[in-house]
């Protein structure tokens, strides 16, 4: 094999396996991290790098408070199947915590949270 042939091999071999180490993340939400809303949000939405199974997800707020608080069950956004959107109770004013809980395409159980502050 020559170099060129075998560069080709080495370079497919460390393509593959950074395709195979990527996780499914959070590439965008809603509200952003550490976002001050001028009032409640009526949902909190997540878009992840790769399809998750809304079915497999959970979102729970916690209030500084410490107050604890279910959203509804998240459903696929109809326009990005990527993102997850879950709507929340109303919000008083104070800083809160989204935690989420979802499956991956390759399903492993993917967890996360959301920071953000209602004025």
């Amino acid at each position: 094999m020559t170099a060129s042939p075998r560069l080709a091999v080495a370079l497919l071999a460390a393509v593959a396996s950074a395709l195979a180490s990527a996780r499914t993340s959070v590439v965008s939400s809603f509200p952003a991290r550490g976002e001050v809303l001028a009032g409640s949000p009526t949902v909190v939405q997540f878009t992840f790098s790769e399809h998750v199974d809304p079915r497999s997800c959970r979102v729970k707020l916690a209030s500084g408070a410490g107050k604890h608080f279910d959203a509804d069950r998240p459903h696929a956004d109809r326009n990005s199947p990527n993102t997850i959107v879950a709507t929340v109770p109303v919000l008083r004013s104070g800083s809160y915590n989204a935690r989420w809980v979802c499956t991956g395409p390759d399903g492993k159980r993917l967890r996360g949270d959301l920071a953000f502050s209602v004025k």
